[in-house]
């Protein structure tokens, strides 16, 4: 048997952040989120109000309401109306979820999850007496029991993961352990930087590499090994606008060690070369 593929952390470590919460409150005039990156999850409630929410190079138009999902290493700027009013909360990777782990796998992990949905008054609603719960319990003076804000939590993202479902018309989830695509995703996620071998992959998933390709191309509509080389070029664009490395650095940081290499495969993926893209994504987002 092949040894298992090991994960790779793309952030700084870190201590574990407690979970908690913000509030977005009205503003005498809008406002512009500078792009950045955290190392833990968000999820934004926006109640009211309007804007622009950047996630990923994504671009998406804030409705209310509605709920937008940024995982961790992703890069995302919030441009929002002075009007706007919202809750964020926020949780680290190794929140003790409870029933809620498959869920928050659901919402932030799938390449089948969306990043935003609509939402319904009554649900909005819900998700508020859940989070007024949780900071109920944040601000006592020994500050709370973590075991009962992870709990609200999880059942947070229970009712999430079931919000966004009915919002693509999908009636049951596909968080099952046995589901390959789903653990391929997965796999591909911690272990994209050092290993981009579909064999390799099939081999952990105890499939053939051809099964597994026929999966990921009927659930997905690409191959397995566009899936990896996808991944691969979101974190080459998430460096590329946010961190402050030179491309050579880059190439080294996504395990590319030729950096002429990694210039011909970037230029050949997007028509730019990385310098070209840096130029133009950070014109694009610049403050």
């Amino acid at each position: 048997m092949s040894e298992p593929i090991i994960p790779v952390h793309h952030l700084p470590a870190r201590a574990r952040i407690p979970t908690r919460v913000e509030h977005i409150l009205p503003s005498g005039k809008a406002v512009r989120n500078p792009v950045h990156r955290h190392d833990f999850h968000e999820l934004f409630f926006f109640a009211r109000g309007t804007g622009q929410h950047m996630i990923d190079l994504a671009q998406h138009e804030v409705f209310a309401p509605s709920v937008h999902l940024v995982a961790p290493g992703q890069v995302h700027g919030l441009d929002r109306s002075a009007d706007m009013e919202g809750l964020v909360v926020m949780f680290a990777p190794d929140a003790q979820l409870g029933n809620g782990h498959s869920a928050r796998t659901e919402l932030f992990a799938s390449s089948e999850s969306p990043a935003t949905f609509r939402i319904q008054e009554a649900q909005l609603a819900e998700a508020d007496a859940l989070i007024r719960s949780m900071e109920v319990e944040l601000a006592r003076d020994d500050g709370g029991v973590p075991e009962i804000v992870e709990g609200y939590l999880g059942i947070l993202l229970i009712k999430c993961a079931h919000w966004a479902r009915a919002a693509r018309g999908v009636t049951s989830s596909r968080s099952e352990k046995n589901d390959p695509v789903k653990r391929f995703s997965e796999l591909v996620e911690r272990g994209f930087i050092t290993e981009r071998s579909v064999t390799r992959y099939a081999a952990e998933l105890a499939v053939s590499p051809g099964h597994l390709n026929e999966l990921v191309k009927k659930r997905l509509g690409c191959s397995a090994s566009e899936v990896i080389q996808e991944r691969l070029l979101l974190e080459a664009k998430r460096l590329l606008l946010h961190a402050d490395l030179s491309v050579k650095e880059i190439s080294h940081a996504l395990s590319m060690d030729d950096p002429a290499y990694f210039n011909r495969m970037f230029k050949k993926a997007t028509g730019h070369t990385p310098l070209e893209y840096r130029a133009a994504i950070r014109e694009k987002y610049s403050r």
